[in-house]
C-alpha cells in the first residue's frame, strides 16, 4: 500500500471506536479494526462487504446504505442512525465520512453503540404518540360522527399494538341481555393470523373463567398462558388455537354495566406487562367504552326513528307535525287526503289548511284556540273543515297533542277524513226524520179531527200499493190527492193521448181544475161521482175518503173512452194545445171503448173500496190516539228516570271533580310540609316552600268556601249585610290584585269607571267583591288575546250597572242558559278547564241577593259580556 492507504490503515486499527473502511465503488470492507470484528462477531480471514453490515433490511438495507454514501462529499461527514440486529444492540451510531487518495476513494464508517439512548428516546416518541392518540380519541368522542367510529378504533388498535408490540389487539362487545360477545374490531401484525371472523355471536358462558373476571369487571393479566388457573381449560385451549402466549383483557362498562373489552394479544413472544401499560390501557378502554355508549345510543336513536317514521307513514290517519305555529311535516296519508305533495302542507298553519265556512258556524281562526291550549297541554278533539289546493273539502275528525323536541314545543294534528261517514249519518238523519213523520202519524195523532190529514192515517207506501193494484185489475188511470186536489200518489197508467195533453202546461192545468172540481163534488155528496174530464172529454170518477166524518182526500179514476166520444171534439181541444193531429188520432184509435155499464161496476167496486179504506183509517185513527196515551206515559216516566240520573251523575260528578280539586291542593300542603323537616334546607328554599303551602292552603281554602256558600245558597241561609261601598275604591282593589295573572297571559286589564273619583252605594261589598272576583278570574282564564274590561256605570233609572267583557272564545248559544247551574261544567265544550262547576252558581244567586239579575251576551271567538243591575241603595 502507499504512504496514503498507510494512514487508512493506522486510522482505523489505532481507533478506538469500531471502524470499518468501505473502498469504492464495489464497497468492499477493505479495512476492519479489532473492535469492529468484535462488535459484528465476524473473522479477519474472511472478505466482507456493505450488504454484510446491513442487517436490518426492514429498516436500512444495501440500497439505502449505497445511496448515503453517494451523496457524501469530501470533508463533510455525516452522522446517522444505524438500525442492526447484533443481539441486545440494536441501534448503533455511524460517523461517516468520504477519503480520496488519489483516483481511490474509502467511506470510513465509525460505530458507537446507540441502542439504550434510542429506544429511550423510541419510547418517549411512543408515549408523546400514544398520549396524543388518547388525546384525539377523547376530542373524537366529542365531535366524531358516529358512522367514523370503528375507523377510528381500527386505527387505534393498530396504533396500540405497535406501541406496546404486540401480535394482535382487538375489541369485543356484549349483546343487551350480556349472553353473547362480539368481536367488532381487530387489528394484527404482519404474518400473524386475524380470527374476528370466527368470534362472532360467542356464548359469554362458553368461556367461565373470562366470564367470571371481566362481567365483575377486573383486568385479566395472564403473562404466560401455562399459569392459567386450571378451571380455565375451555380459555387455555382457545388460546392454544390462536397461538397466544400472553393476553392481556381490559374491561369497560356504562356504568355499573359491562358492555364489553379491549385485549391484546403476543403470539411471538411472551409479554411482563407493567402496571403502568396496564394504567394507560385502561384509560384507552374508558374511551373505546365512550365510543361503543355513542354507536349504541345511536342504534337504539336510528331504531326508534325508524320505528317512528314506519308508524309514520302507516298510519290509517293523517299526521301533520307543526313547530311555531306552522306545518313542517306531514305522512303520506295526510298527503293522500290532502290531496297535494309535502311542499304544498310546508309552512302552513292550520288557519290556512282550513275552509272558510265550517259546519258549527265558527271562523277558521278558530283552530287557533285549539291550537293555543294544545301548545299549553291540553289535549283538543273536534270535527273540522280542512281545504284542499283544488278547492274542494273534506270533513275531518282532528285531534291536537302537543310534545316537546329539545326546547321546542311541537304540535302533532291526527286527522281522519270524515266525509262518507256524515253523508251516511245525514242519509239515516233524513231517513229517520221521514219515518219519525210516519211514527208521529200513529204516536200522535190530530187532536182536531178537521186539521186531519190523509198521511196521517196512511202510510203513502201502503196508498200507492192499493193504487197499483186497482188500476192492474181493472186497466183505469188512477190517483189519490189530498182535500185540496193536490196529489198524494203517482199516476198509475195514463193513456198515450192524456199524456200527451198533460205535457203542455196549460193541458196540465186544465186536467186538475177538472179533477179538483169533480172531488169537491164528491166531497159535498159524500159518494163517488163520474163525469167527461173539461180537456179531453174521457170519463173521469172521485170517491171521498172520509175518516171520522172528516173528507181527508179523494180516489181519482178515468181516462176512459166512452163509446160516444167524438173525435173531432177532442182534435178542436188538442189543436188548441199545438199537438199533431196525425198523432192524437193514432193514439186515440187505439184506446178500447167502454161502455156505460162496464164503468158503472168499476165505479162501484172504487166506492167499496174508499169506504173500506175510510174505515180502515178511522181505525187507524184511533189505535194512534190509544197508543199516543201510552206513549206519553212513557215519555212521563222515562223523563222522570233521566231526571233522577242527571241529578245523580252530577252530583257524582262533583263528588268526583271535588276530590280531584281537594287534592292538588292538599298533596301541595302535605308535600312540601314533609320537605321542611328536612335538615340542611337554606333560608331561601324554606321560605318558598312556605309561599307554595300558603298558596296551597289558600286554594283549598277557595274550594270550601264555595262548598259552604252553595250549601247556605240552597239552605236559604246567606245573610246579606250592607254598608256603604266605593266602587272605584273596590274596582282598583281588584285591578292590583289581577293585573299579574294578565300580565302573564298577555292580555289588557282595564277598569272603566267614566272618570268617578267615587260611585257610593249601600250594598253588601264582600258578596259584590267575591261576584267581581269570580266573573274577572273566569274572563282572564278564558281569554287568550285581547283584552278583559269591566266597570260600573250609572244609570237614568238610579242604579248602577255593573259589567265584566272580555274578548274571549266566548259561550255556545245552547249553553248561555245552563252554566248558571249548579255543578255544571262545559264537558261537551272544546277546551277542557278545572273547576268545581260553583262559581256561576254561586254569582248568580249573590246578585239576585244584591238586587240584581245577571246578564250574559257571547259570540263564539269574539268574546263575553256579563252584565246586572243593583240598586243604590239595598233594602
Amino acid at each position: 500500500m502507499d504512504n496514503y492507504h498507510v494512514d487508512i490503515e493506522l486510522l482505523v486499527s489505532a481507533s478506538l471506536e469500531p471502524v470499518v473502511a468501505f473502498e469504492k465503488p464495489g464497497y468492499e470492507a477493505t479495512l476492519l479494526n479489532d473492535k469492529a470484528l468484535a462488535l459484528f462477531k465476524y473473522e479477519a480471514s474472511d472478505q466482507y462487504f456493505l450488504r454484510d453490515f446491513c442487517s436490518r433490511a426492514d429498516k436500512f438495507n444495501e440500497q439505502s446504505a449505497i445511496k448515503l454514501f453517494e451523496e457524501l462529499l469530501p470533508g463533510v461527514p455525516r452522522i446517522v442512525d444505524w438500525p442492526v440486529r447484533l443481539g441486545h444492540i440494536k441501534w448503533l451510531s455511524a460517523h461517516i465520512q468520504l477519503v480520496e487518495s488519489g483516483e481511490q476513494e474509502f467511506v470510513v464508517v465509525i460505530y458507537r453503540d446507540n441502542t439504550y439512548s434510542k429506544e429511550n428516546l423510541l419510547k418517549l416518541d411512543n408515549m408523546i404518540a400514544y398520549r396524543e392518540m388518547l388525546d384525539r380519541l377523547l376530542a373524537y368522542n366529542i365531535n366524531i360522527n358516529v358512522n367514523e367510529i370503528p375507523l377510528i378504533i381500527d386505527q387505534s388498535l393498530e396504533m396500540v399494538g405497535n406501541y406496546f408490540g404486540c401480535d394482535r389487539s382487538y375489541v369485543f362487545e356484549y349483546s343487551e341481555d350480556l349472553r353473547f360477545k362480539n368481536n367488532i374490531n381487530e387489528w394484527c401484525a404482519p404474518g400473524v393470523e386475524p380470527y374476528i371472523d370466527q368470534l362472532q355471536n360467542l356464548p359469554i358462558s362458553s368461556f367461565p373463567y373470562l366470564k367470571k373476571m371481566l362481567l365483575n369487571m377486573e383486568v385479566v393479566c395472564v403473562d404466560d398462558i401455562a399459569y392459567l388457573p386450571q378451571d380455565a381449560y375451555e380459555e387455555r385451549e382457545e388460546f392454544a388455537k390462536e397461538g397466544i402466549q400472553s393476553i392481556l383483557l381490559i374491561p369497560f362498562s356504562e356504568g355499573d354495566r359491562p358492555i364489553g373489552f379491549i385485549g391484546l394479544d403476543h403470539v411471538n413472544s411472551q409479554k411482563n406487562w407493567s402496571k403502568s401499560e396496564v394504567s394507560n390501557l385502561k384509560l384507552l378502554a374508558r374511551t373505546f367504552a365512550n365510543f361503543l355508549v355513542r354507536v349504541r345510543s345511536e342504534r337504539q336513536i336510528e331504531a326508534q326513528r325508524h320505528m317512528y317514521q314506519t308508524l309514520f307513514e302507516a298510519a290509517n290517519d293523517g299526521i301533520l307535525i307543526f313547530k311555531n305555529g306552522v306545518c313542517i311535516d306531514g305522512n303520506s296519508k295526510a298527503m293522500g287526503e290532502m290531496r297535494c305533495d309535502l311542499k304544498y302542507l310546508i309552512s302552513k298553519t292550520l288557519v290556512e289548511l282550513s275552509a272558510v265556512q265550517q259546519p258549527d258556524g265558527k271562523s277558521p281562526t278558530y283552530a287557533n284556540v285549539y291550537f293555543g291550549e294544545a301548545e299549553n297541554g291540553f289535549a283538543q278533539s273536534f270535527d273540522w273543515r280542512l281545504r284542499r289546493p283544488d278547492g274542494s273539502e273534506l270533513d275531518a275528525s282532528i285531534s291536537l297533542n302537543s310534545s316537546r323536541q329539545g326546547s321546542d314545543r311541537l304540535v302533532i294534528a291526527i286527522f281522519r277524513d270524515v266525509s262518507a261517514y256524515k253523508q251516511t249519518v245525514d242519509s239515516l238523519v233524513i231517513h229517520q226524520q221521514q219515518l219519525q213523520k210516519e211514527i208521529d202519524v200513529i204516536v200522535n195523532p190530530v187532536e182536531d179531527v178537521s186539521q186531519l190529514e190523509l198521511l196521517h192515517v196512511f202510510e203513502l207506501e201502503q196508498l200507492q200499493k192499493m193504487q197499483d193494484a186497482f188500476s192492474f185489475a181493472t186497466g183505469i188511470s188512477s190517483l189519490i190527492t189530498d182535500a185540496e186536489g193536490k196529489p198524494i200518489t203517482n199516476m198509475s197508467f195514463s193513456n198515450k193521448v192524456c199524456s200527451r195533453v198533460r205535457s203542455i202546461p196549460k193541458g196540465m192545468e186544465m186536467c186538475m181544475h177538472s179533477s179538483k172540481l169533480l172531488g169537491n163534488k164528491a166531497k159535498e155528496l159524500k159518494r163517488p161521482v163520474s163525469s167527461p174530464c173539461l180537456s179531453c172529454g174521457f170519463i173521469d170518477a172521485a170517491a171521498p175518503i172520509i175518516v171520522d166524518g172528516t173528507h181527508i182526500g179523494n180516489w181519482l179514476i178515468g181516462q176512459v173512452r166512452p163509446e160516444d166520444l167524438d173525435a173531432q171534439h177532442l182534435l178542436n181541444y188538442t189543436r188548441s194545445l199545438g199537438l199533431d193531429d196525425e198523432d192524437i188520432l193514432a193514439e186515440f184509435k187505439e184506446l178500447i171503448k167502454m161502455t156505460p155499464e162496464h164503468f158503472q161496476r168499476i165505479l162501484n167496486l172504487l166506492n167499496v173500496l174508499s169506504i173500506e179504506l175510510s174505515a180502515l183509517g178511522y181505525k187507524n185513527l184511533k189505535l194512534a190516539k190509544t197508543v199516543h196515551k201510552h206513549v206519553n206515559l212513557e215519555k212521563e216516566l222515562r223523563a222522570a228516570k233521566q231526571s233522577a240520573e242527571e241529578s245523580d251523575r252530577l252530583k257524582s260528578a262533583f263528588l268526583a271533580n271535588l276530590s280531584h280539586e281537594i287534592r292538588t291542593p292538599m298533596n301541595g300542603i302535605v308535600g312540601f310540609s314533609e320537605l321542611l323537616q328536612y335538615e340542611g334546607l337554606t333560608p331561601d328554599d324554606r321560605r318558598e316552600y312556605v309561599r307554595l303551602i300558603h298558596q296551597s292552603s289558600s286554594q283549598l281554602l277557595s274550594i270550601i268556601n264555595d262548598i259552604i256558600d252553595i250549601s247556605k245558597i240552597e239552605s236559604g241561609q246567606i245573610d246579606v249585610r250592607p254598608g256603604y261601598t266605593d266602587l272605584v275604591r273596590l274596582g282598583d282593589d281588584l285591578h292590583a290584585f289581577f293585573i299579574d295573572a294578565a300580565t302573564v297571559k298577555s292580555i289588557d286589564l282595564l277598569f272603566e269607571h267614566d272618570n268617578h273619583s267615587e260611585i257610593e252605594v249601600f250594598t253588601d261589598e264582600i258578596k259584590l267583591r267575591q261576584v267581581l272576583t269570580n266573573l274577572i278570574s273566569n274572563a282572564i282564564k278564558f281569554t287568550t288575546s285581547g283584552c278583559v274590561r269591566y266597570g260600573f256605570k250609572k244609570l237614568e233609572s238610579g242604579g248602577i250597572e255593573v259589567y265584566v267583557h272580555d274578548s274571549g272564545v266566548g259561550i255556545e248559544a245552547e249553553n248561555l242558559e245552563l252554566i248558571f247551574e249548579r255543578f255544571w261544567q262545559a264537558k261537551d265544550t272544546d277546551i277542557k278547564r278545572g273547576g268545581t262547576g260553583l262559581g256561576l252558581a254561586i254569582t248568580k244567586a249573590y246578585v239576585e241577593l244584591l238586587g240584581g239579575h245577571i246578564k250574559v251576551e257571547s259570540e263564539r271567538d269574539k268574546g263575553t259580556r256579563f252584565s246586572f243591575v243593583i240598586p243604590k241603595e239595598l233594602k
